[in-house]
C-alpha cells in the first residue's frame, strides 16, 4: 500500500513504539525543566494561534515571542527558526490526533452500534477535530519536510488499521481479502 508520496508503510508493525516516530530533535532542543517546558508549550500555542490568524511568510519571531511572553532568544535557544517551530507544532498534532484516533476507534466504544451509526459518528468527529487545524496542516505541507511526509503516513495507516478492525464484523458481505483495502480506500 501506498500513503504518501511514495512512502510504504506495508511492513510496519501493528503497534509503532515511540521511538520509532519520525523527531524533530534535530531542529528541536528540548527543555529539561518544567518551566521551560511550559515556555515552550506557550510558543506552540501561540504560533498555532497566529498561524490561524495570518500567512507562516507573515508571522515575526518578535511578535510570537511577544504573544507567548517569552524572549526572541528563549524561541531561539528551542527552535532553529520557524520551520522548526511548524515541524514541531506538527508532531504535537501528530500525537495529538493519534490518541483521539484509539478513543474514538475503540471498540468498546462501539459495541452495539450499526455500520452507518459509527461511520456517520466517526467522520464528524475526525472533521470536528481537524477542521481548526487547518491552517498547522497547509503550512506543514508547505514547508515540505521528509518528517511530516512520514508522520502523516504512519498516522493514516494507524487510523486505517483502527478503523478496519472496528468495521470489519460489518463487512461480512466483502469478500475478506478486500475489506480493509476498502476501508483503507475510504480512510483517506
Amino acid at each position: 500500500l501506498r500513503y504518501c508520496n511514495g512512502i510504504t508503510v506495508t511492513d510496519m508493525p501493528r503497534a509503532r513504539a515511540k521511538a520509532d516516530t519520525p523527531s524533530v530533535s534535530r531542529r528541536l532542543r528540548p527543555p529539561r525543566q518544567a518551566r521551560s517546558r511550559q515556555s515552550q508549550e506557550r510558543v506552540l500555542d501561540a504560533f498555532a494561534a497566529m498561524l490561524a490568524e495570518q500567512p507562516f511568510e507573515q508571522i515575526r519571531m518578535a511578535d510570537l515571542a511577544r504573544r507567548a511572553a517569552v524572549a526572541v532568544t528563549s524561541i531561539y535557544a528551542r527552535f532553529e527558526d520557524k520551520r522548526a517551530l511548524v515541524l514541531a507544532l506538527h508532531e504535537r498534532h501528530v500525537d495529538e490526533t493519534r490518541r483521539v484516533t484509539d478513543e474514538l476507534l475503540d471498540p468498546r466504544k462501539w459495541a452495539g452500534a450499526d455500520l452507518e451509526t459509527i461511520v456517520r459518528a466517526v467522520m464528524t468527529r475526525i472533521v470536528a477535530h481537524q477542521r481548526p487545524r487547518a491552517p498547522l496542516l497547509r503550512t506543514a505541507l508547505l514547508v515540505n519536510d521528509r518528517d511530516v511526509e512520514v508522520r502523516v503516513a504512519h498516522l493514516m495507516h494507524h487510523g486505517s488499521e483502527r478503523l478496519a478492525a472496528l468495521v470489519r464484523p460489518h463487512l461480512a458481505h466483502v469478500p475478506s481479502g478486500e475489506r480493509d483495502r476498502l476501508v483503507d480506500f475510504a480512510f483517506r
